[in-house]
């Protein structure tokens, strides 16, 4: 490819593209990037400009990342398509994959140098023929969410784990699989009821939640039973009898390291360590002691995050950070 491969980076929050903007900068000498916080205006880009490789936020108003990529399509077939999405759910992963025939899927946000592999091995596919880019297998793209998925029959018996729902099955706490593969819970009365719950679910209930207690940690899982989503090679009655249990662990919400802020946000050193002792749920006067400086000092970082983040008040600081990861 003679020319520089061009990138579409389409996300509705502007916050969003700034980070990936700063996070990529050092690519630029490589790809020519384009960033849009407006899927209709990415549509005319796409319709006036062709993007070898379109990296798409899967939630955005008005139009979402499944309906923009097939709008995107309709326009021109020659581009590789990226989604990004911080929904842990299957059903929008397998959704993406087999109507729009997304490449690769990735988590929101996703980490600089898996986000940089995807597009280099998106351009290899286009340089030498798009239509052969194929979406990603359904169980890889599982192993990206954040939550753990167990994949089960009606009769409990695993068929599929992600690496999180292994790591909570090893701790042998309130959760483990049995010799014959059977998901079991903490007491035969709760292994019971969950039981009944995959088969009424495995034969078109609804299914429903579930709270898992470990003893150990002190803390309950929390899991959603529900019909696995119809697969694109698949007709539904092939998916009679498959229940995907989503797995989420109240105790594993990740904080972001001050140089992570940094990177993210294009904050200062000092101003990351006085964003991250927020994170951590300290006062800004703990904050300012954290950081060896004046409250004064601290205070005028503050101000500095909420410029450079778009917040307006400390606590909103701190929800916006957590929405990232």
């Amino acid at each position: 490819m003679s020319r520089k491969p061009h990138i579409l980076f389409v996300d509705d929050d502007r916050n969003v593209l700034d980070g990936l903007s700063r996070n990529l900068a050092t690519e630029a000498s490589r790809w020519d990037m384009t960033f849009c916080d407006s899927p209709e205006a990415a549509l005319d880009l796409h319709g006036a400009r062709q993007f070898d490789v379109v990296v798409v936020d899967m939630m955005m108003p008005g139009i979402n990342g499944i309906e923009l990529v097939l709008k995107m399509k309709r326009v021109s077939r020659g581009s590789v398509y990226i989604m990004l999405t911080g929904v842990a759910d299957m059903g929008v992963a397998v959704e993406a994959i087999n109507r729009a025939e997304i490449f690769r899927f990735f988590p929101k946000p996703s980490a600089k140098n898996q986000l940089c592999e995807g597009i280099t091995a998106a351009l290899e596919v286009q340089a030498k023929d798009p239509f052969q880019a194929g979406p990603v297998p359904e169980k890889m793209v599982m192993n990206t969410l954040s939550d753990g998925v167990v994949m089960l029959d009606d009769r409990a018996q695993v068929l599929f784990m992600n690496a999180i729902a292994v790591k909570y099955c090893a701790m042998a706490d309130g959760l483990h699989i049995s010799a014959d593969r059977i998901i079991r819970l903490g007491t035969p009365e709760t292994t019971a009821q969950f039981h009944d719950l995959v088969r009424r679910t495995a034969n078109g209930g609804l299914g429903g939640p579930v709270l898992i207690e470990r003893p150990k940690l002190g803390s309950a899982l929390s899991a959603i039973v529900s019909q696995a989503p119809t697969t694109g090679d698949s007709d539904g009655a092939a998916q009679n009898g498959r229940v995907v249990v989503y797995l989420r662990d109240p105790l594993s919400k990740y904080i972001p390291g001050a140089t992570e802020l940094a990177t993210l946000f294009g904050l200062t050193p000092a101003e990351a360590r006085i964003a991250h002792s927020l994170l951590l749920g300290s006062s800004l006067e703990e904050a300012a002691v954290n950081s060896g400086i004046a409250v004064g000092t601290a205070r005028n970082y503050l101000k500095k995050v909420f410029l450079k983040t778009g917040a307006t008040r400390q606590s909103d600081v701190v929800r916006m950070i957590l929405s990232y990861f």
